[in-house]
């Protein structure tokens, strides 16, 4: 669960009672099919302020129950699940390759999928297409909130874009802007966020991937090299919101040049584009010799349980380019380290989509918990 969601808040009765509707609607989607009493002893409530709450949140919508097989005397237990097909996250994707949208349940679930041409020269433009794209789904539909990835330098709680270099976008109001868009649609008062793709695709690690990690860096290896970085269960922005930039630790100062003006930094030598230049034997293995560098750099700085590689990249070399990576990784990496803690993304292509939209239902969740029904 959340941490927001296992301390006891301070504050009035009204906001305790918000804050069990949100531990409770959490606990159903961690656990389909849960009945009323179990829930009440997993969250130490009793069944009769359960049963209240379970009541409004049937109302809205937000959950079915069906019933469950007896198991002996006495009334059946009914078994309570999150709607899944009306109540809805809304994930948008900016990127070099491609946008996206996706609509997904509160469990996780695409419901809707739409991929776009890259991106246009103009955020607004962008903006366009991606709601031209998302109205003819959302007949019937309830959007409870949505989220924005791309791949730049952006402060998420002011919602500020600082640089996106190969997007061509720089110091915009992106949250302003991706709200503006949100309205145009009909979608008003809905919470919303905007996020670094790679961030994106690490948390849906978490949410998504089946991947019960603490500690994890994703590196997507696409047009850029971004890296996120999730600890104790929540993405990590630094200081500054700039965490995770590993696309720019040089490598080797005499190699080619990159786009932010220096030579030999990582993205220079594992861009997507790179490797279409060149999709031979040699070129793989210098891309994974320089894979093994950053990633045992990565791994003596941060520790975490894993490197997870997702992007175009690594769709297009698959187990090649992880192997010749994890045969290499001990010529860099301190002895504590394993090569088996560099994997594959299971979410593939589509992790900062979902990854955001998993990211859209929990900002949700957390709204409910202080805000009033």
């Amino acid at each position: 669960m959340p941490k927001y969601l296992e301390h006891t808040p301070l504050g009035s009765t009204r906001q305790l009672r918000r804050w069990h509707r949100a531990r409770i609607l959490q606990a159903i989607r961690a656990e389909a099919g849960i009945s009323r009493l179990k829930l009440a002893r997993k969250l130490g409530l009793s069944p009769s302020a359960v049963t209240e709450v379970v009541a409004e949140l049937l109302n809205e919508g937000l959950l079915t129950e069906r019933p469950l097989p007896p198991t002996g005397q006495g009334r059946p237990s009914v078994a309570l699940e999150v709607e899944e097909k009306r109540h809805l996250a809304l994930a948008w994707e900016i990127d070099v390759d491609r946008m996206a949208v996706a609509l997904l349940n509160l469990k996780g679930e695409v419901r809707a999928r739409v991929v776009l041409p890259p991106a246009p020269m103009q955020l607004d433009e962008a903006l366009a297409l991606l709601q031209q794209h998302t109205a003819p789904l959302l007949a019937g539909v309830r959007v409870l909130s949505a989220g924005l990835a791309l791949p730049g330098l952006l402060e998420p709680a002011q919602g500020h874009l600082t640089l996106a270099p190969n997007l061509g976008w720089a110091d915009l109001p992106l949250l302003e802007r991706f709200q503006e868009a949100l309205r145009s649609l009909g979608l008003v008062g809905i919470p919303a966020v905007v996020e670094n793709e790679a961030n994106a695709a690490a948390y849906g690690l978490y949410a998504l991937g089946g991947l019960a990690l603490e500690h994890c860096v994703y590196l997507n290896l696409g047009v850029g090299v971004g890296g996120g970085v999730v600890v104790e269960r929540k993405v990590y922005h630094g200081a500054r919101f700039h965490a995770g930039e590993v696309g720019h630790i040089p490598l080797d100062p005499e190699g080619p040049p990159c786009r932010c003006g220096k030579r030999g930094c990582a993205e220079a030598f594992l861009s997507y584009r790179r490797w279409q230049e060149d999709p031979s034997p040699a070129r793989l293995q210098e891309m994974a010799e320089r894979l093994a560098q950053l990633s045992a750099m990565v791994l003596a700085t941060l520790d975490p349980e894993r490197i997870v590689l997702g992007g175009p990249l690594i769709e297009a070399t698959g187990e090649a380019l992880l192997e010749a990576v994890q045969a290499r990784l001990p010529r860099y990496a301190l002895a504590v380290h394993d090569p088996a803690q560099i994997t594959v993304s299971p979410l593939g292509r589509e992790a900062a989509l979902l990854g955001v939209g998993a990211l859209a239902a929990d900002v949700f969740i957390e709204q409910m918990s202080y805000e009033e029904a």
